[in-house]
């Protein structure tokens, strides 16, 4: 696994983890996959399917390279943001559960709409169990990130106010299930009345180590967005210098992609 991710808790501010990359050229790899739009092939690829090499247009190589190597400044933090959330996918798949479904990643900095959504999903009962909304976040300052953006945007989605998008990306990943018209009226009237959610930050941080002190100190005030800590969620991926890790981990990846073997 190109991931670490053990139990890290932020008592009584929330549950979490905290990442460490134990294989980054996998990692690499992972998201090479991911940009080149073969997410699929990378859940197969955690799952130990064989990796096989691709072959990738030419133009597609080129707007990934200006995707990848970037000039200074806020190009290099979107840049960083679209890469943090791949990384947030790769986590969230290594951690799902069986009948747990999980959205695919943007594949452009400038994608608007949720980093991620995980949906629960009950074969026998045929509705959802939970929903995880995703607010990940690329960031030198996570305090202020978590504070400012974070808390409101969860904020948003337990009010109701974007239960139009909430509806609209669950019922996406669930026509697998093939649902019937009773069965998707349900389907609404459980994610709008019950409004099963969780809420789930994910936030760059340094120093390393990263202590429990430092992540609760960095996730106060999460405790009013549920009353249910198992429903609110805060990893840390602890870097010694963020910046400079992206850009060595892009480098990396857009090598994958230069070589085509991905």
């Amino acid at each position: 696994m190109p991931l670490q991710l053990p139990n890290f808790p932020a008592n009584p501010e929330c549950g979490g983890k905290q990442w460490a990359v134990i294989d980054e050229d996998q990692l690499a790899t992972l998201a090479a996959l991911v940009l080149i739009g073969r997410a699929k092939h990378a859940e197969n690829v955690l799952a130990g399917t064989q990796r096989t090499v691709t072959i990738v247009p030419d133009a597609l190589k080129e707007q990934l390279r200006r995707q990848l190597q970037t000039a200074a400044g806020p190009p290099t933090y979107h840049r960083d943001g679209l890469l943090f959330e791949i990384i947030s996918w790769i986590a969230a798949r290594i951690t799902a559960a069986p009948n747990e479904l999980i959205s695919t990643p943007h594949l452009k900095s400038t994608q608007q709409g949720l980093d991620t959504i995980k949906v629960g999903f009950d074969p026998t009962e045929r509705n959802v169990t939970r929903v995880v909304v995703y607010e990940q976040k690329c960031t030198e300052h996570a305090r202020n990130r978590f504070r400012d953006e974070v808390i409101p945007a969860f904020d948003e989605w337990k009010s109701h106010k974007r239960d139009n998008q909430l509806v609209q990306a669950v019922t996406s990943l669930v026509e697998r299930f093939d649902l019937k018209d009773d069965e998707e009226l349900r389907l609404y009237d459980r994610l709008v009345q019950a409004h099963p959610l969780a809420f789930q930050a994910a936030l760059t941080v340094t120093p390393t180590p990263f202590e429990t002190a430092r992540c609760v100190a960095l996730f106060e005030g999460f405790i009013a967005v549920t009353p249910d800590i198992a429903n609110r969620l805060g990893d840390t991926f602890p870097l010694a210098d963020i910046r400079g890790w992206f850009a060595t981990f892009a480098a990396r990846v857009w090598a994958k992609i230069e070589a085509s073997n991905v």
